[in-house]
């Protein structure tokens, strides 16, 4: 494959992928105004392919776009982060369910990610593996329908996620606390344990992410 063409068809994959970075990474309580002039000086990447990613981005709901001006990165207020927690109790609740009956390799893989995640000193690494030991669950657990759902939240949640981390190491404790009770649970085989353990982690993850920044 020639350089020329690998570069031709990546670019607006490339712009997508800074804007989408620069998104994430953005404390959730902060607003942001991008043009694409801006984002095409930054990034190093041409106007077109920046246009082509904030039409997707904007598709995703993750920008507001301005005519002729660029782009609006809207804060989430504490009602979206309580809406992507409830949608994340129904399905999160519903897969360690499903998975817990025949776990399989599925607590050694949630061992793994754990020990990775322990090391991670970025606060966006660390949300990277959050989102991982989740996702292996839910992927286990079998249904595509509602894997392409908790995959739509991704975004959203590392948004989320990095603030309580950047703010709170004490949280970055607790994280690991509450995710090794569901491996462990898992483990064990017992899905009540499982379905409580995922109900306090939830409940504690949304009280840290409504709290003030300090």
């Amino acid at each position: 494959m020639s350089t020329t063409r690998t570069t031709a068809a990546t670019a607006p994959e490339l712009a997508y992928e800074w804007l989408k970075n620069t998104i994430i990474t953005l404390p959730r309580d902060e607003e942001m105004f991008l043009t694409e002039a801006q984002v095409a000086e930054a990034s190093g990447i041409s106007r077109t392919p920046v246009r082509e990613a904030l039409l997707r981005l904007q598709a995703e709901g993750f920008i507001r776009r301005v005519p002729r001006k660029g782009a609006f990165i809207p804060a989430l207020s504490d009602s979206d982060v309580e809406a992507v927690m409830q949608a994340r109790r129904v399905v999160e609740e519903w897969s360690v369910n499903e998975v817990a009956p025949r776990p399989g390799a599925v607590p050694d893989k949630l061992y793994r990610i754990l020990q990775d995640q322990g090391q991670d000193a970025d606060p966006v690494d660390f949300i990277a593996h959050d989102l991982e030991f989740h996702t292996t669950i839910m992927r286990a657990a079998g249904n595509p329908l509602m894997n392409d759902f908790y995959g739509s939240l991704r975004e959203r949640q590392m948004r989320m996620g990095v603030r309580i981390v950047m703010a709170d190491q004490a949280r970055k404790k607790q994280v690991l606390i509450e995710h090794r009770a569901i491996a462990d649970a898992l483990a064990a085989g017992d899905a009540e344990s499982a379905v409580r353990a995922v109900r306090d982690h939830l409940r504690t993850t949304l009280h840290s992410m409504t709290q003030p920044a300090r």
